[in-house]
């Protein structure tokens, strides 16, 4: 009788709540649960207890309001409608926090475009600012049909704007130096265009003179390959690649600046971490095996940069990641700096390669770096005059300890300073700042799953390892070798002129050192037990670096320049490297000598690797002197009688002359062909 009397004919606005509620109920549900299952490889047991604890809530609430609607009552159903309306709300919120995180975590391994940048620049003293205006000016352009950028697309620009003075160049260092110097009025080039010109050590001079005009940018779908479905609960390789932009987000070519090579083991939680110099020379896969500094090979692409990693240290690389530079000062600031202990005062560009006001200095010593100036850390690896005058000497005096080598080693301390803030984030926000940023400005072939896979990586090393700040065990790696300027044909001037550039080449012994632990690592290969070791109580312990140090044979030989010399020395050459001699005699001058070689077809310092299929050098050489004959001048005095003896002491004298110019024309002959 009493619960009759409670319950009454619902009125309309309780039932339209009552509905609402139902569907937001299913609704916020469904959204975050979902979003829950996308993460399927992190902590199943918790997410499934977790899925059903959330159903049960739903479910309960849903009968309240079901059954409050039915009572006289309406306090008790307001009150579990605003119940509901939060809960709704909450789990709505969660769930695109959740499916935000993971789509973000998705954008990273997931690119489906390449971006292309070419431009138009000018030297900053030319008024003129329109294309529309070049006119019948020279336009400078490069002439490598494989480079997008440059050719391609710089092609279009010409089209476009019906820019007929073109001059055709073999590579950007002379096309820039040659709009600074006035031979050209305009140069077309990547917007990038400043790493291009890298190798040359009057770039920053260069650029300082140089303007962006006109931009055209192009985006292409990526050649998706297949991708590695390789799981990160067993050994792997991953190829970090640094990229030096000055904006959000990749373009399809960039300088292999930054390249290290890690492999992992998850059973031993070890990894090796191998920083690979930027003017390393090997063998390109993408240009036909022929030699060059690995840092070129990124304006192929970087599966060019992969497969010649791959080819020269005989490991294969099962994931790549691509980070812009740009992103890294937005990453370190997003968990306030990072920890570093900076050997000297030094000074850099800016992010966005700027000098003046924007110059970053960083002063030595223990101290927490930001992006700015953890990026110019990661970055700086010399000192040159045109930085001294932004500088002075308190932050360039220390020039001699900044190199390749010292960037690469950097650059394993700013990663190294990160996972230790990284490790220690208990800020939902920063995470989602993280991730933000790296969603924009990192790329992967890793997979989605993978990734997240990262999570129970991490749990599982922190588990196994006694100190949770040393949970993963890095063996650094270095791969010693030698200096050499070496001859690149990639980079003949249209003047013909030779150019030898600087590379760095490997010592096997090295290599063999540093490839041996690496394959340990990957458990390619058993280890080679220590039988002994040697220590001091007196001498700091330091941890060995495997590679460096040791080795002598770079395992190359350069072609000498033979010019000048004895054709014999070239023939010794020849016949200790097997490469053949094709001789064409010349008449020498007088200045020249029998068997001297004049002119060689292959310039100098060319590896002698990279010579063609038959190995053949053509000299010139001076097989015979030219006779100069100095013709006689009739003596103007007038002709007199002359006594007879006179006449013959006179022939007797010239006689004597032309025997003596004889002799001494035989004893230099004798004297040549001795030399």
């Amino acid at each position: 009788m009493k619960t009759q009397e409670v319950k009454k004919k619902n009125p309309l606005w309780k039932n339209f709540v009552a509905i609402f509620f139902t569907i937001f109920l299913l609704f916020s549900n469904i959204y975050l649960i979902y979003g829950i299952t996308l993460y399927n490889s992190i902590e199943t047991t918790l997410r499934i207890l977790g899925s059903i604890a959330l159903i049960d809530l739903t479910f309960i609430l849903w009968l309240l309001i079901l059954k409050f609607k039915y009572y006289r009552k309406q306090k008790a159903f307001i009150i579990i409608s605003i119940i509901t309306l939060v809960y709704c709300c909450t789990l709505t919120f969660v769930g695109t926090k959740v499916n935000g995180i993971y789509n973000k975590i998705a954008t990273i391994s997931n690119q489906k475009y390449e971006k292309y940048s070419t431009s138009i620049i000018t030297t900053k003293n030319n008024t003129e600012d329109k294309v529309s205006n070049i006119g019948s000016n020279k336009v400078g352009i490069i002439n490598d049909q494989s480079d997008y950028e440059g050719y391609t697309i710089g092609n279009k620009i010409i089209k476009e704007y019906k820019l007929s003075n073109t001059v055709r160049y073999n590579d950007y260092t002379e096309l820039v130096t040659d709009l600074v110097k006035g031979k050209i009025k305009y140069a077309i080039v990547p917007t990038s265009y400043e790493s291009r010109i890298a190798s040359s050590d009057k770039a920053e001079q260069l650029v300082a003179k140089t303007k962006i005009i006109y931009t055209k940018d192009e985006k292409k779908e990526k050649k998706i390959t297949n991708k590695n479905t390789k799981k990160l609960n067993e050994p792997f390789t991953v190829l970090i690649m640094g990229v030096d932009t000055v904006s959000d987000g990749f373009q399809a070519g960039f300088n292999g600046d930054a390249l290290i090579l890690v492999t992992f083991n998850p059973k031993t939680t070890t990894a090796t971490m191998l920083s690979i110099p930027r003017d390393t020379y090997m063998p390109i896969s993408c240009m036909n095996g022929r030699k060059n500094k690995i840092t070129n090979a990124g304006w192929r692409g970087q599966d060019c940069i992969i497969n010649s990693i791959e080819n020269y240290f005989g490991v294969n690389i099962d994931y790549h990641i691509k980070i812009n530079f740009n992103g890294v000062v937005k990453l370190i600031n997003s968990v306030k700096g990072v920890e570093v202990d900076v050997p000297y005062s030094f000074c850099e560009q800016d992010s966005k390669r700027r000098w003046g006001k924007h110059t970053v200095f960083v002063k030595a010593g223990k101290q927490t770096l930001n992006g700015e100036k953890a990026l110019a850390f990661a970055r700086h690896r010399k000192v040159t005059p045109y930085m001294s005058s932004y500088c002075g000497p308190e932050y360039t005096k220390n020039a001699g300890y900044w190199n390749d080598f010292t960037r690469g080693q950097n650059q394993q301390i700013i990663i190294k300073a990160l996972m230790a803030k990284l490790k220690d984030m208990d800020s939902f926000s920063t995470v989602e700042k993280i991730l933000d940023t790296i969603s924009k400005n990192l790329e992967t072939d890793i997979s989605t799953n993978n990734l997240l896979s990262l999570y129970n990586l991490a749990k599982d090393a922190i588990k196994k390892s006694s100190n949770k700040d040393e949970a993963i065990n890095i063996q650094k790696l270095y791969l010693s070798g030698r200096d050499a300027r070496i001859y690149d044909y990639s980079f003949a001037h249209n003047s013909g002129s030779r150019l030898s550039l600087y590379n760095y080449v490997a010592y096997e012994e090295s290599k063999n050192a540093v490839i041996d632990a690496m394959k340990v690592n990957l458990d390619k290969k058993a280890a080679t037990p220590i039988k002994s070791f040697t220590f001091s109580v007196k001498t700091e312990y330091e941890e060995p670096v495997i590679g460096k140090g040791i080795g002598s044979n770079a395992k190359i030989t350069l072609l000498p320049d033979f010019t000048g010399r004895n054709v014999r020395e070239a023939e010794s050459f020849a016949s200790r490297n097997g490469i053949n001699l094709s001789i064409i005699d010349v008449e020498g001058s007088s200045k020249q000598f029998v068997g001297q070689v004049i002119s060689q077809d292959i310039p100098a310092t060319t590896d002698i690797d990279m010579l063609n299929s038959s190995k053949t050098v053509t000299l010139k050489v001076v097989k015979s002197i030219k006779r100069t004959v100095t013709p006689v001048t009739p003596d103007p005095t007038p002709v007199r009688d002359t006594p007879k003896e006179e006449n013959k002491e006179d022939n007797n004298s010239a006689d004597s002359n032309t025997q003596s110019n004889q002799n001494n024309t035989e004893n230099q002959e004798s004297n040549q062909n001795n030399t």
